[in-house]
């Protein structure tokens, strides 16, 4: 197994939040804490420390992560956020998460690492029993040349640069709940309905 030390977390929390009134959704509330404050509690005993992608509310962010970054692309979705983790990570790993997903399981991380050694793949994704969730990745540092390359061409999609490079797919469907965003304002009535059902039945 990868030791966790070896591993930056990365917290993708760059989008526009057009959903929520164009606020960052990974600030708004669940349980009274912000999205990102449960997404940090759950990935930092899974890595050695953790960067935020945000494009604003930096001093905001940096509660929850050891380094902020913004893209240096903007405009051009998570793989920009990626590649600005990618460029401040001093580890041979990096894991990705959004900041939206409060409930991320916590042995993903080492789910992921142990079907990359296996594979020698340089990308393990996540299957969680319908669809691959790209936006859940470990992934090599050794890929930032080809992951700003491929932006440089005009590349957006997820899903076609993990398909164009080395990538293994780990099925994690007994943690299909873990891979949950808080898309819209009824995403998060649900998400908090869920929490406190959770919180009577223990």
């Amino acid at each position: 197994m990868i030791d966790p030390n070896e591993i930056t977390g990365s917290i993708l929390c760059g989008g526009a939040g057009a959903r929520f009134g164009n606020r960052d959704k990974p600030l708004e509330h669940l349980g009274g804490s912000p999205l990102v404050a449960h997404v940090r509690q759950r990935l930092l005993p899974q890595v050695g420390r953790i960067v935020i992608s945000c494009n604003r509310n930096h001093e905001t962010y940096r509660r929850w992560g050891d380094t902020t970054v913004k893209d240096e692309r903007p405009g051009q979705g998570p793989l920009a956020g990626i590649l600005a983790c990618l460029d401040v990570a001093d580890t041979e790993y990096l894991f990705v998460c959004p900041g939206d997903a409060p409930f991320l399981p916590t042995t993903l991380v080492e789910r992921l690492t142990g079907a990359l050694r296996r594979d020698g793949a340089d990308i393990a994704i996540p299957h969680d029993g319908i669809r691959r969730q790209h936006l859940f990745m470990l992934l090599r540092r050794s890929l930032l040349p080809a992951l700003r390359d491929y932006l440089a061409a005009g590349g957006l999609s997820v899903h076609a640069f993990v398909d164009s490079v080395r990538h293994v797919v780990v099925d994690c469907a007994d943690e299909a709940g873990g891979f949950v965003n808080v898309n819209s304002p009824a995403d998060l009535l649900a998400a908090n309905a869920s929490q406190r059902r959770a919180q009577r039945s223990r």
